[in-house]
């Protein structure tokens, strides 16, 4: 079985990034009618880390979308920014994981609060998108690349 994993470039471990509080999310959209091309995780302390998404091919007309990660430190020009307050303690972060055509692939994450709300970001169903779910006032379409059920949720540590 192949395994896609997330794409992370960094020495300090990604789950421990994912779990550092944040204050505030910001989107950007290519093309509004197909959910968010990326989303950036806002820390206190000004830097912050993207989020977006690469396909890669498992089967005739069959591709998975993994997540990509990167740091940053400002916001780009058109992005949507919008606070956050209940995710800025303790963050307990999940994998979404999809398996199609013998491929797992690493296709989302959960940040789940201490106060119990949580943020989805999966691969969006139109290529190179995200579906975006439980940040408030932020304008998206939840569309995940596949039904959210078939993910199978991990914890990420």
């Amino acid at each position: 079985m192949n395994n896609l994993l997330f794409a992370w470039g960094y020495a300090t471990p990604l789950a421990a990034e994912l779990s550092k509080p944040i204050k505030r999310v910001s989107v950007e959209f290519a093309n509004p009618n197909v959910g968010p091309s990326s989303v950036a995780l806002w820390r206190s302390d000004g830097t912050g880390l993207r989020l977006r998404t690469e396909m890669h091919d498992v089967a005739v007309k069959r591709e998975v979308g993994v997540l990509i990660f990167e740091h940053l430190s400002t916001l780009r020009p058109g992005e949507t920014l919008v606070d956050v307050a209940s995710f800025q303690d303790r963050i307990v972060v999940s994998k979404l994981l999809i398996h199609e055509s013998g491929t797992t692939g690493e296709s989302g994450i959960v940040l789940k609060a201490s106060s119990g709300g949580e943020i989805v970001v999966v691969a969006g169903a139109f290529p190179y998108s995200l579906a975006v779910l439980g940040v408030p006032s932020m304008p998206h379409l939840f569309e995940p690349e596949y039904p959210i059920d078939l993910y199978t949720r991990v914890p990420f540590v």
